[in-house]
């Protein structure tokens, strides 16, 4: 496997960018840890920093992988969790969901969930989900109900607050949508 330039590297590493991840490994020597380019954690200083070109020679340089950007998993590295809570998301798209069920049926704290949201779906939980129950009024509007229906049938305790969800996410009101089908 050719290797990115030295230069590339190090601007990989320092801009955590995720397109370089798998084209080579990043060893810290100090901790005895390997990682992805894209991995979040505090940047090592250059001095203690090898480049690897796999995984398995940073594995026989004695290094470990990273338990934050999961490097030993690469390219698998979606927390088991997440596509389960992704589809428990969209079965309920009526009702809003709190972060304290997310952690239960994670296991896990909140920000360990928020960060995995935020990597893989460039969102948080909640957002996230907000989005769905959006998507869902907005079919229940195109469906010929109205815009109260709509509201609470997508987990909205207030009309205003249905409102302004509604028209910051598609640029339009859900009455214009109830009138326009």
């Amino acid at each position: 496997m050719n290797l990115p330039k030295y230069g590339q590297m190090i601007t990989a590493m320092r801009e955590s960018d995720p397109s370089y991840d798998g084209k080579f490994y990043v060893g810290v020597l100090t901790t005895g840890i390997y990682c992805l380019p894209s991995c979040k954690a505090k940047l090592p200083k250059l001095e203690n920093v090898v480049f690897f070109s796999t995984r398995e020679e940073a594995i026989a340089a004695g290094l470990r992988g990273c338990k934050r950007c999961k490097s030993e998993r690469y390219p698998d590295v979606l927390p088991e969790w997440l596509p389960a809570v992704i589809n428990f998301m969209k079965t309920r798209r009526g009702e809003k969901l709190n972060e304290n069920l997310l952690m239960d049926m994670t296991g896990t704290n909140i920000s360990t969930v928020r960060r995995y949201f935020k990597i893989h779906l460039d969102s948080t939980p909640l957002a996230f989900h907000r989005k769905i129950r959006l998507k869902y009024a907005r079919e229940l509007l195109e469906d010929g109900n109205d815009y109260l229906t709509a509201c609470f049938e997508s987990g909205f305790e207030s009309f205003s607050g249905f409102r302004d969800a509604f028209l910051k996410e598609f640029g339009t009101s859900p009455g214009e949508i109830h009138a326009d089908r």
